[in-house]
């Protein structure tokens, strides 16, 4: 069972609650290391997802109920597609760039976030008989643009730019978006539909752990990651 401690307020709305489990037991990684898990929840009644208005390809795209995805809240209350990381860590792992996916789907993204090591090889794909043209973009920046004109096209990028990236698309389906944040470490996470995180084989010690919603805004805690699992339960409103 896991022990609350006492709630933190965070000067938003958002409420925090720090809770220690049982001892690492080892097999999230090295025994010496902590995992950093919980659940970020939407306190409240959450509104139900508004349709989007298809104005493109409508024979195609209008098939299928298409809903605005900037705030999805489960039956639990669980607030998916949060960015969860941590800051300030030294040592550690090594960032290792891996491989991601990012779809066209049905005339949406999936996944509606990306998170990935900086340097990390996104295939982006197609699976649509229509034209989507991928654009993902950083505040001041183009990171990419691809066209996909051909259904089960995949076109390869390596995402070597740091930060948080819009995407969207510019083939007239100006409903479609997504995002893509890249990281210089490993210790990041982006919440399950149900809410849930995990964040394995931290080293022991105090850090910063930031949660960043699209529409709910960003947020900091400080954490002691020191004596065992550490959970860490997050609440909008």
């Amino acid at each position: 069972m896991r022990r609350l401690l006492r709630p933190l307020l965070l000067g938003a709305p958002a409420l925090l609650l720090l809770c220690l489990g049982a001892p690492n037991d080892g097999r999230a990684g090295d025994p010496a290391t902590v995992t950093v898990s919980g659940t970020v929840q939407f306190l409240g009644d959450a509104p139900a997802p508004s349709p989007v208005t298809i104005t493109q390809d409508i024979d195609y795209c209008g098939k299928t109920a298409l809903h605005n995805e900037n705030l999805l809240v489960s039956a639990s209350k669980g607030l998916a597609n949060v960015v969860v990381y941590v800051q300030g860590v030294t040592g550690g792992k090594a960032a290792v760039p891996g491989v991601a996916k990012l779809d066209n789907t049905r005339c949406r993204y999936e996944p509606h976030v990306v998170a990935m090591v900086v340097g990390s090889e996104l295939q982006i794909g197609n699976n649509d008989p229509i034209l989507h043209n991928t654009h993902a973009r950083l505040p001041k920046a183009d990171v990419f643009n691809v066209a996909l004109p051909m259904e089960g096209q995949v076109i390869e990028r390596t995402i070597d730019k740091m930060g948080l990236m819009k995407v969207g698309c510019d083939a007239g389906h100006d409903w479609m978006s997504a995002w893509i944040a890249t990281f210089d470490h490993p210790y990041f996470a982006v919440t399950a539909a149900d809410g849930t995180f995990s964040i394995p084989d931290l080293p022991p010690g105090e850090y910063t752990l930031v949660t960043w919603h699209e529409k709910l805004g960003k947020r900091t805690q400080v954490i002691q990651a020191t004596g065992g699992d550490l959970g860490v339960d997050l609440a909008y409103q």
